[in-house]
């Protein structure tokens, strides 16, 4: 009997964004263990959930990782941020990588993520076109109806030409390849028939789904003080230092932004 291949037609035991998302973090984490210029050889770095700047705060000058140290002075301890590169090989492969306080970091990583979740910021229009562009390209698909008539179209051919075979009572290698490829039409219709339906049924709901998002997003404002490991992690994908001052800050949903940096 024919066999068909159907995509989501069960429920997902893991959103397939969520899985995603697990794969990146791991490549993520994967290439924080490969050799690099701040490693002895044969060593590998070991990934800290704990501070989530880790991997994702680079120099500006050379291109490697940051990483966080404790600066001991006059009794005092302090947490700073620095070139690992820098650490490593001194003003040898990296002349002007900037020293940042980790408290003034974390302060402007966090003034940029409200920036772009407050609701006059471009993070919500760009957030709601991504989403009109995914669900409004359901709309576009053939109807499932004009599947319907192409399939029987097919089938009431195949009918014919076994019928026509019948009366000439032989059997040859042309009616085989004629068959064949009558048969794999129908499978490449009866597919794209299913998938239709399935965006169809998203489609119908489109423009209230719509109407919701707005309203959510007209009724949410943001504004988070503290610094969250958890939120810098799923909301941004690289940090470069520029200089003392200034960071430019790769958001995962493509939105690249300058952020001062205000020292106390």
């Amino acid at each position: 009997m024919p066999q068909y291949y159907v995509e989501d037609d069960h429920e997902a035991i893991i959103p397939k964004e969520l899985f995603y998302r697990v794969q990146e973090e791991m490549t993520r984490r994967a290439a924080m263990n490969k050799a690099a210029v701040t490693r002895k050889k044969n060593q590998k770095s070991k990934f800290s959930s704990e501070y989530a700047l880790t991997g994702l705060l680079l120099c500006g000058e050379c291109g490697q990782e940051y990483r966080r140290v404790t600066w001991s002075r006059n009794g005092k301890k302090k947490i700073v941020w620095r070139c690992s590169n820098r650490l490593t090989n001194g003003t040898k492969n990296c002349k002007k990588s900037e020293t940042l306080e980790e408290g003034a970091l974390n302060r402007a990583v966090m003034s940029a993520i409200n920036r772009i979740t407050c609701n006059d910021g471009d993070f919500v229009g760009a957030f709601r076109q991504n989403v009109i562009r995914v669900i409004g390209s359901y709309g576009s698909e053939q109807e499932p109806d004009e599947y319907d008539d192409k399939i029987k179209a097919k089938q009431e051919e195949m009918v014919a030409l076994i019928a026509e075979n019948a009366k000439e009572g032989s059997y040859t290698d042309e009616f085989d390849e004629r068959y064949r490829k009558i048969a794999e039409e129908i499978t490449t219709l009866k597919e794209k028939q299913i998938e239709a339906r399935r965006k169809k049924k998203l489609a119908d709901n489109y423009e209230q789904r719509l109407k919701d998002m707005d309203n959510f997003l007209q009724s949410q404002t943001y504004n988070i003080p503290e610094f969250d490991n958890d939120l810098v992690r799923r909301l941004i994908s690289s940090i470069k230092v520029v200089s003392a001052e200034k960071l430019i800050i790769q958001f995962q949903s493509g939105i690249v932004m300058e952020q001062e940096i205000s020292y106390d």
